[in-house]
């Protein structure tokens, strides 16, 4: 089945000429070489040919969006403090722990030319990241959740970027897209079983398309499912380790292994 995405390019002022599709979507950055949601990881997937990063936001006590897919430091940096409950400079002098900011990360997407895939974690950060992607004029992003509630707060607000609804094993993605308003469906299938491939069928593929929804596909790495998801019209795939989707540029032109 071929795609033309050049429609929802042009709609949300997406960059025509960006690598190629399927989207490598360096999953909390290149997380697989580097600590995951640092600038380290960002950068690193952008040199191993990554299109976007994901990222997950979290909210500091005096409002800061800060990106970490945890609210507690405990699991990443093995300290017991939450960014809930700390203001940005209290975060930022923790030893030992490199949380960035929101604008850092997008500040590195634009001197990247590298798309930002915004998974809303913390309420209340969905709108603050329009806001500012918004004053950058940085077009090539989109905003989505597990939770629909924040996506539609997005729609009802009148946000002009695409959003998209994150979905776990046995939830149905087309009603969980008409709750959230959704642009994009995200099927979160990485553990569904040893084929989690089949469960994205040509029905499935036929009636998002259909309903104007575009799909982007968990965070894979295992070499042979990633071979026969990247021959599917999906928007991107979620990697930890980007150089198993791109070619390290200047190199061999093989596919490089977990670093």
């Amino acid at each position: 089945m071929q795609r033309d995405f050049s429609a929802f390019f042009e709609r949300y002022g997406w960059p025509v000429s960006k690598g190629r599709l399927p989207f490598c979507i360096g999953h909390r950055g290149a997380s697989g070489h580097e600590r995951e949601n640092t600038l380290e990881a960002f950068q690193r997937a952008a040199d191993l040919g990554a299109e976007m990063w994901e990222l997950d936001t979290q909210l500091t006590k005096d409002g800061v969006v800060v990106v970490s897919h945890d609210d507690h430091l405990e699991r990443v940096f093995g300290i017991d403090r939450r960014i809930s409950e700390m203001t940005a400079a209290e975060l930022a002098a923790l030893e030992g722990v490199n949380v960035p900011t929101f604008e850092a990360v997008a500040a590195l997407g634009r001197q990247t030319n590298t798309g930002l895939y915004i998974e809303l974690k913390a309420p209340g950060t969905g709108l603050l990241c329009w806001k500012h992607l918004a004053e950058k004029n940085q077009r090539f992003a989109c905003l989505g959740s597990f939770d629909t509630a924040q996506v539609r707060e997005l729609r009802e607000a009148g946000c002009d970027y695409p959003r998209s609804v994150l979905i776990r094993v046995s939830h149905d993605p087309h009603a969980l897209g008409d709750e959230a308003g959704a642009d994009i469906l995200h099927l979160c299938w990485e553990r569904a079983g040893e084929r989690p491939q089949d469960l994205v069928t040509p029905a499935l593929m036929a009636r998002a398309f259909g309903e104007g929804r575009e799909i982007v596909l968990w965070h894979e790495e295992r070499r042979s499912i990633l071979d026969e998801i990247m021959r599917l019209p999906v928007l991107g795939i979620c990697t930890d380790l980007p150089d198993m989707m791109r070619t390290v540029p200047g190199g061999d032109g093989k596919f490089g292994g977990q670093g």
